[in-house]
């Protein structure tokens, strides 16, 4: 154990905590206890705090004591997360047509802190959340990355978006990353010269892990993989993005370490990441309640459902089944670890990147990769850039941006490929010199603008 990392936390991370309001230690110990917790007793704590929720809700939101009221419910008629299907969900376009209804009333009192999503499939969402809540999601975090054997001030790689770009990151927040020993690396310019630049930085570093985009730790990979840097972390961490097998396979290979990828909403609080065991990805039960949801019902396990949350510490703006627009496979299985924390068997994408047939069937976007990565694999300096994209209820446009070694050979498999999944929708190929990312950095592989 590193003398700094230990003093880090149990004497700067304290004082920090101190000046900020937060409990993240104090949660990340509890946490650490009940994630050996059973099945049944988990479920009897989140039921314990739904109820807690919805009679807060009732009685200092007007929103919710509004919808209470019109379907003729009591606060004690919720009473376990399975009669939360006696209320609608919660969409975004309801939370900005209700939003100053949707405050409490004793808003103050939560300590309440403004946020947004980032809007990279959309319009931005606005939203308040508690310093409670934020506490218990850095905690849930970090019990996450410990199950690879992160401690708060273990060093730390960020490779993220928009966010971690110098000139966005405030004295306060560069003095967090400085005592916190984490080393931000932007993923907006992702060319030769700034790998380079951040090949030799993360070498100077020395991380123990590193997190970031998937995509952005596969265009590091495969940049490393030509060069002379020697980068070994103990464990890398995944989020925001699909992670793709063959990109995890290939961030695994040229790391040597493993890869556990996270799934998180902070807008909803909607949370789960894998263990060192892969059987899935455990949700963190004691923070939010998840459902899977189809054609308005709760689906059976192994069943693909828009990802529900309800956020059980957020009293002042409480998010009680908000539709995040995510889609999801539960799992009904228990993973090998021991853990009681319940599994998510997939996280298949946002909604927005789901292909919608003619019929309604709606497809992940996940296979439609498939055939890019086998070409760009058998035959490297093909494909630089892909993107698919459904126009309309009929069209979809592969977008691509050619290697030396792309031919009329490889479009043809492409089309072939995609039409054998999209039936009878028309394909088109475009060939384009650049695919952007999203403004917060993130690389999308499928787009739906008829989701």
């Amino acid at each position: 154990m590193g003398v700094y990392s230990k003093l880090f936390r149990g004497i700067l991370f304290p004082i920090m905590e101190i000046s900020q309001g937060t409990k993240i230690q104090s949660y990340l110990k509890w946490l650490n206890k009940t994630q050996w917790w059973r099945p049944k007793e988990l479920e009897e704590l989140q039921n314990k705090k739904l109820r807690a929720l919805i009679k807060h809700a009732y009685e200092n939101v007007p929103y919710y004591h509004r919808l209470f009221r019109k379907l003729n419910l009591k606060p004690e008629d919720i009473k376990t997360k399975e009669d939360l299907q006696k209320l609608p969900l919660l969409t975004k376009e309801e939370i900005r047509k209700n939003f100053s209804d949707l405050l409490a009333k004793d808003f103050k009192k939560w300590q309440p802190k403004q946020n947004a999503t980032s809007g990279s499939t959309g319009e931005p969402l606005k939203y308040y959340t508690t310093i409670d809540s934020i506490s218990m999601g850095w905690a849930v975090g970090y019990r996450a990355w410990g199950w690879a054997g992160y401690k708060i001030g273990d060093k730390l790689v960020k490779l993220g978006g928009s966010s971690l770009v110098p000139s966005s990151l405030t004295f306060k927040k560069r003095l967090r990353y400085c005592l916190e020993r984490v080393l931000p690396l932007p993923s907006t310019d992702m060319t030769e010269e700034t790998l380079d630049r951040y090949a030799l930085s993360i070498s100077k570093f020395k991380p123990e892990y590193i997190r970031g985009y998937p995509s952005s730790l596969f265009i590091l990979a495969k940049f490393l993989a030509k060069s002379d840097y020697n980068i070994q972390p103990k464990a890398i961490f995944t989020t925001a993005e699909t992670l793709l097998p063959s990109h995890r396979r290939f961030i695994q290979d040229v790391f040597n370490c493993d890869v556990l990828d996270g799934y998180g909403c902070r807008d909803g609080s909607a949370n789960a990441m894998e263990c060192v065991e892969h059987s899935g990805y455990h949700m963190a039960s004691e923070l939010v309640i998840m459902e899977f949801i189809k054609d308005g019902e709760h689906v059976s396990p192994g069943e693909a459902g828009e990802i529900v949350a309800t956020d059980l510490h957020n009293y002042a703006m409480p998010f009680i089944r908000y539709a995040v627009g995510d889609v999801g496979v539960p799992s009904d299985e228990q993973c090998s670890c021991g853990r009681g924390l319940p599994l998510v068997k997939s996280i298949e994408g946002r909604v927005i990147n789901m292909i919608k047939l003619k019929d309604g069937t709606l497809l992940s976007g996940l296979p439609f990769t498939d055939i890019f990565e086998e070409i760009e694999y058998k035959k490297e300096g093909s494909i630089r850039k892909y993107q698919i994209v459904q126009e309309n209820k009929d069209l979809i446009v592969v977008k691509i941006v050619r290697g030396e070694n792309f031919t009329d050979d490889d479009m043809k498999k492409i089309i072939e490929f995609i039409r054998n999944i999209v039936k009878d929708l028309e394909i088109k190929i475009e060939f384009v010199d650049e695919i952007p990312s999203t403004k917060s950095g993130k690389r999308l592989f499928v787009v739906s603008k008829v989701v």
